[in-house]
């Protein structure tokens, strides 16, 4: 079975969604929240197993809060799609299994071994409008680099982070900074350009991609490497 994704939702629709991801990491996930439900818009929010374990409460809040959450794999290794060992900790919580997934380093082949990312019911979720908050620093940058990219039109994913994969504490809180600094003038943006602000089940997701071989797997691991090769015969 080929790995589909998603990039976009309907293009005839002024709709867009904000996306988050690498979380939940308290106390930033809720700062990213309290500025959302300040300006009464919806997020999705795709977790790591590893931080829901650690900080329950704070991917709880996600859920009270009325937000989406996705599947964002356990440990965010890149060669190991750990989807499966996320989602026992995240539905343990959730009360149901996930609908979205995302591919950690946007690496589909990572879903190719993991009955969770191929099951029917789940939308493994790419994103059109990426700013790489991750590595700025200046919030006015990451403004610019959203409300000015190229693809931003009806039916955009917004990929953005509200926490980090790394153990590093230090580098846990200290990352998101600049973008919850720059919300705010996101969403006043993006609805001065006559956006409103979704979740991804508030959008209805089309033109599937089937992933092909990108390159990207050349840093996975050996016997990753070799089972991709496998695919096209080769």
């Amino acid at each position: 079975m080929p790995v589909k994704y998603y990039a976009h939702g309907r293009r005839d629709q002024m709709k867009v969604a904000l996306t988050f991801d690498d979380g939940p990491n308290p106390p930033r996930t809720d700062q990213v929240i309290e500025i959302l439900n300040s300006y009464g818009a919806r997020g999705t929010f795709f977790v790591l197993g590893k931080w829901v374990e650690r900080f329950p409460q704070a991917f709880e809040r996600i859920i009270a809060s009325g937000h989406a959450v996705g599947n964002h794999s356990h440990l965010h290794q890149t060669h190991l799609g750990d989807f499966d060992r996320a989602e026992a900790v995240i539905g343990n919580l959730l009360g149901r299994p996930t609908r979205y997934l995302r591919a950690h380093y946007f690496n589909f082949f990572t879903c190719l071994y993991s009955p969770v990312a191929m099951a029917p019911g789940m939308k493994i979720v790419d994103a059109d409008v990426n700013p790489a908050d991750y590595a700025k620093t200046d919030p006015q940058a990451i403004v610019q680099a959203t409300l000015n990219h190229p693809a931003l039109a009806g039916g955009s994913i917004i990929d953005l982070h509200d926490g980090t994969e790394s153990d590093d504490d230090a580098l846990r809180l200290a990352r998101s900074l600049p973008m919850i600094q720059a919300l705010p003038a996101i969403i006043d943006g993006l609805r001065a350009k006559g956006f409103e602000l979704v979740s991804l089940d508030e959008m209805e997701l089309i033109d599937p991609i089937e992933w092909q071989y990108d390159g990207r797997g050349n840093i996975a691991s050996a016997e990753v490497r070799a089972a991709i090769a496998g695919l096209d015969g080769s």
